[in-house]
């Protein structure tokens, strides 16, 4: 959980670094702007896929959480190997 939150703290940095870069100075050439362009929606990418990492891993904590074990399902007994013959 706590890398999760590092991850998002140092995209959102890298994120306002894009974005101030972008709109300072004098306009960009068509190429630098379709590269940060295409930073800005892999960014929004990423920031999706964190945010679905942590609610899966928010479901994985409750469900550890609440204690339910089920016992193991039996595997078939499968062909003899030449370690256990």
């Amino acid at each position: 959980m706590f890398s999760v939150l590092i991850f998002i703290v140092v995209l959102a940095m890298v994120a306002r670094w894009v974005h101030g870069w972008s709109t300072a100075g004098p306009a960009l050439a068509p190429h630098y702007e379709a590269e940060i362009a295409r930073l800005r929606g892999e960014v929004d990418e990423l920031s999706a896929q964190v945010v679905r990492l942590s609610d899966e891993q928010q479901f994985m904590m409750r469900l550890l959480a609440s204690g339910e074990t089920r016992p193991a399902p039996e595997l078939p007994p499968g062909p003899p190997n030449e370690e256990t013959a």
